[in-house]
């Protein structure tokens, strides 16, 4: 790694449960072994994440799953090159017992506005509505109650009160559902979507030239930030602790949020095809180029191939 040309990078990241992995990748002089110096931080649209990364004010996005779909598709050089998470498990969580999905028709569904404070598509509310229609329903047979801007720690506070308060039926629910239950809430476990979220790496082609072997560093920078979580647990819960305690947002962060991404983080095919479904709904000219146009995996192949990955878990 020697023969690597120092350079200086900053990042956005678009939810902080992207956190950990790039911590990890911090604290442990990752990083540094590749000959890099990154900085970090929090944008919430994806609108100003990809204008800032087309105007060379970042290097990559950790992030933005929907819109860059349609930005192939208008020419834009974006580009993603791996995906660690690849499904989402979200729990319908309501005030009477429910059974499935279906029995939604007609009922008050609370939920986030559909696009973010910059215009991009609401990634959360993009899920839910998804699994609206694997549940055999149609977008309008559910009355949706917009109860927050974005997908936050304020979103879930604003979906409980709003159960509690008799102004939704029900909502659906990221992650733990344990004060949803001590409220008397019944939870109903809606199944695995598929769905790319979670550390992303998203940059640009042009960026990608621009600095020594950038794309290959990114990836091997995820690849031994995801290896360092899954294999050395103690540190790496050690490292999760400072970071809550850093990041008031972060506090709901826990080991399994990095120790279940991928070793080898290829995305899923139907977990693109969802993504860009939900392109789709929004910007229909992203249907005139094939959804896979917006990766480019061979630096993870190559590493792959090359008996990079396998070597840092033997």
């Amino acid at each position: 790694m020697a023969d690597y040309q120092p350079i200086e990078i900053h990042g956005y990241y678009r939810s902080v449960t992207h956190l950990p992995v790039w911590d990890i990748v911090q604290e442990t002089g990752i990083w540094k072994a590749l000959g890099i110096k990154a900085s970090f931080e929090y944008c919430d649209s994806s609108a100003e994440a990809e204008a800032a990364l087309f105007e060379g004010r970042v290097d990559f996005i950790s992030g933005n799953h929907i819109s860059p779909y349609a930005l192939v598709a208008r020419g834009k050089p974006i580009v993603s090159l791996a995906s660690p998470s690849n499904s989402v498990n979200d729990k319908l969580v309501s005030r009477e017992p429910v059974a499935s999905v279906a029995e939604l028709r007609g009922k008050r569904l609370a939920d986030t506005t559909v696009t973010d404070p910059g215009g991009g598509y609401n990634h959360i509310r993009g899920n839910h509505m998804l699994y609206v229609l694997r549940g055999g329903l149609g977008l309008d047979d559910v009355r949706w109650v917009e109860v927050a801007d974005i997908n936050s720690e304020d979103a879930r506070r604003a979906q409980f009160d709003a159960l509690k308060d008799n102004r939704a039926d029900a909502t659906m629910v990221t992650g733990g559902t344990e004060e949803f239950e001590k409220a008397g809430f019944h939870v109903l476990a809606m199944g695995q979507l598929p769905m790319i979220n979670g550390p992303t790496l998203t940059t640009t082609m042009d960026g990608l030239k621009r600095k020594d072997r950038l794309g290959e560093r990114l990836v091997k920078a995820l690849l031994q930030g995801i290896h360092f979580a899954r294999t050395r647990r103690a540190e790496t819960e050690q490292i999760l602790d400072k970071l809550r305690k850093r990041v008031p947002e972060a506090r709901s962060v826990s080991y399994n949020s990095v120790a279940k991404l991928s070793a080898k983080p290829y995305p899923d095919l139907e977990a693109i095809a969802n993504a860009y479904e939900l392109c789709c709904m929004k910007d229909a000219e992203a249907r005139e180029l094939s959804p896979t146009a917006l990766w480019d995996l061979h630096y993870l192949r190559d590493l792959d191939s090359s008996g990079y990955i396998d070597g840092l878990y033997r």
